[in-house]
């Protein structure tokens, strides 16, 4: 059937592709993006309170018991 070359180039490509699927999949679950980070305050008609935005008048009913 096989000689011992073709056997050999098999069983190395064969290795050769599993090692890069792992690889890839290894590398899937890094993330290389950088996070924008918003400040927490007013921008233009909304707040942001580090979790969501609140549009004014939602954020002053909501506060408007606080001080």
């Amino acid at each position: 059937m096989f000689d011992k070359t073709k056997k050999s180039l098999l069983i190395a490509s064969v290795a050769a592709s599993l090692g890069m699927g792992l690889v890839n999949v290894a590398s899937a679950n890094v993330h290389h993006g950088h996070h924008h980070a918003v400040k927490v305050g007013w921008h233009g008609d909304r707040y942001w309170d580090g979790h969501r935005y609140w549009q004014r008048a939602e954020w002053e009913r909501h506060h408007m018991h606080h001080g």
